[in-house]
């Protein structure tokens, strides 16, 4: 598992609970993490920016979205998806 440059530390916590316990809604990942929600839902946000993480999950009952590592990071890839 590549670190792609630049993630903020939220974004690399993040990353480690996804690839150890995800797929996970942004409220998981926040307490799986020892962070604030808003810390949370923002290191998301940045990891699917540089494609490490996609939200798989946008229509459930409860309209949570729920985030899982790209095929590309859990391969060990580069780490950036396609745009």
């Amino acid at each position: 598992m590549s670190q792609p440059q630049g993630l903020s530390c939220a974004a690399k916590l993040a990353r480690v609970v996804l690839d150890n316990r995800g797929p996970l809604s942004p409220v998981e990942v926040a307490d799986e993490g020892r962070l604030s929600e808003p810390q949370a839902r923002d290191a998301l946000a940045e990891l699917a920016d540089e494609g490490v993480a996609e939200c798989v999950c946008g229509l459930c009952e409860s309209r949570e979205e729920i985030y899982a590592l790209t095929d590309t990071d859990r391969g060990g890839g580069s780490g950036h998806g396609e745009s």
